[in-house]
């Protein structure tokens, strides 16, 4: 893709070299956590604490769809879904799956984290279903380096394009975000389809302007749970969009990121202003003032504008 050189696509090109560059370490950790410790494997493992997890799929009317398939996948996962064939991605990805009666209740038992939600009402739960996907964390030990390169290629695309996730749906599927699985009971309670409980949390330089420099920046809610967004894109640079939040406090915090593609460049982590502000369930926007240390600004100012000359 190529990109012009007015200040709005430089500042989204920019974005895009920190959303790829975050996501690409993010999978490294991924993959290492998930290789087996040769020191440890020699015995049988203790599996996590699972979680009875239960809760009931409504629309605006409370009336229920009914039937179908809830799939759960981690929530940091998303920036991995294609935009083609993404039903059979989450499935290939999904940790398990679990039916959906007539009223819309589903009921399971799951490890911790924090999961999303995908609701294919057109899908028949079947036992096979319910076992981890050949892509989830539970299967998946080490990506070879053409499934690495291909999800590198997806989560380019997505910084371009945007999640393949509208209207709080994928395809003809349905989608919960921001979901935390914690032990013994986790009781979601009526959960809304397609409802708009989104927070779009907007960075800006001190002068009011959207940053152009990398940023990556998360939720902290009341419990400490640490809520992804869906992360700026071309045509919304600064805007890290943070979906089904439940009414209550959240602070917005910076995770560090690198100014410059080099591996070997510094690690920045930005303090930020006006972090706070009070979700009450319909959709806000809120703006954080980003600054930089002198030397990681000038730094930032100095890089290309393209990230296509990002190493990962």
């Amino acid at each position: 893709m190529k990109l012009g050189s007015t200040p709005m696509n430089r500042t989204a090109a920019i974005l895009m070299f920190a959303v790829v560059g975050l996501a690409s370490s993010v999978l490294g950790d991924q993959a290492k956590q998930a290789a087996p410790d040769k020191a440890s494997s020699s015995g049988p493992q203790k599996p996590p604490e699972l979680t009875i997890v239960t809760g009931r799929f409504v629309q605006d009317d409370f009336t229920t769809v009914g039937g179908g398939t809830v799939f759960f996948i981690f929530q940091d996962r998303l920036k991995e879904l294609p935009h083609e064939n993404t039903l059979a991605k989450v499935r290939a990805m999904a940790e398990t799956a679990a039916e959906v009666d007539a009223e819309g209740n589903f009921y399971l038992e799951l490890k911790p984290g924090n999961f999303a939600f995908v609701y294919d009402p057109n899908t028949s739960f079947t036992e096979e279903l319910a076992k981890p996907g050949p892509e989830s964390m539970e299967v998946l030990r080490k990506r070879t380096p053409e499934q690495l390169k291909a999800l590198v290629n997806v989560i380019r695309e997505n910084a371009a394009k945007g999640l393949p996730i509208k209207d709080g749906k994928i395809g003809d599927a349905y989608i919960v975000e921001n979901r935390f699985v914690r032990p013994p009971v986790s009781d979601f309670g009526e959960m809304p389809l397609g409802a708009d409980q989104s927070a779009t949390v907007v960075a800006v330089k001190e002068n009011g302007e959207v940053v152009d420099f990398p940023v990556m920046l998360k939720l902290r809610g009341k419990n400490g749970d640490v809520y992804e967004p869906h992360t700026p894109t071309l045509s919304t640079p600064g805007e890290f969009v943070f979906c089904d939040l439940e009414p209550q406090r959240y602070d917005v915090f910076a995770i560090g990121v690198r100014m410059a593609p080099a591996e070997d460049a510094p690690i920045t982590t930005p303090t930020l202003e006006n972090t706070a502000f009070e979700f009450e369930g319909t959709p806000l926007v809120h703006k954080v003032t980003v600054k930089l240390p002198a030397s990681a600004e000038s730094e930032a100012k100095s890089q290309p504008t393209s990230p296509a000359k990002a190493k990962h």
